[in-house]
């Protein structure tokens, strides 16, 4: 039996961005957390929080000595806002491709935007 490796098997590209940006603050020391689950994908939040980058729910749960890194998902502009009035030190992991459709959402002006997926999903 031959098996064959898709070319785009593995994550997207905004996911690697996400956990290399993780990985590169796990090898520099510094504390990290994330915003909620860097990615959709359990075993691999449990491993980086195995080694050091545990999820907080709120900003207000960061240590405010840790550097918190914004989700693949990005979040709101007020949840920035929150966390530039907490003083945390944070980085932004948004996939640009998600940051591009927030932006499209943000500048539609007077337009209906329609949203299909899961409501409860962190985009």
């Amino acid at each position: 039996m031959k098996i064959t490796l898709a070319k785009t098997a593995g994550f997207c590209f905004g996911v690697n961005r996400a956990i290399d940006m993780v990985e590169d603050l796990l090898k520099s020391d510094k504390k990290v957390s994330t915003l909620g689950p860097i990615i959709n994908n359990s075993e691999v939040v449990n491993d980086l929080a195995f080694r050091g980058a545990a999820y907080v729910d709120t900003p207000s749960d960061a240590d405010i000595d840790s550097m918190l890194v914004i989700r693949s998902h990005g979040v709101a502009e007020c949840v920035v806002k929150e966390i530039e009035h907490l003083g945390i030190e944070y980085t932004d992991a948004t996939c640009p491709f998600v940051r591009k459709i927030h932006k499209i959402v943000k500048n539609a002006g007077d337009s209906t935007v329609i949203i299909a997926g899961d409501s409860n999903h962190p985009e």
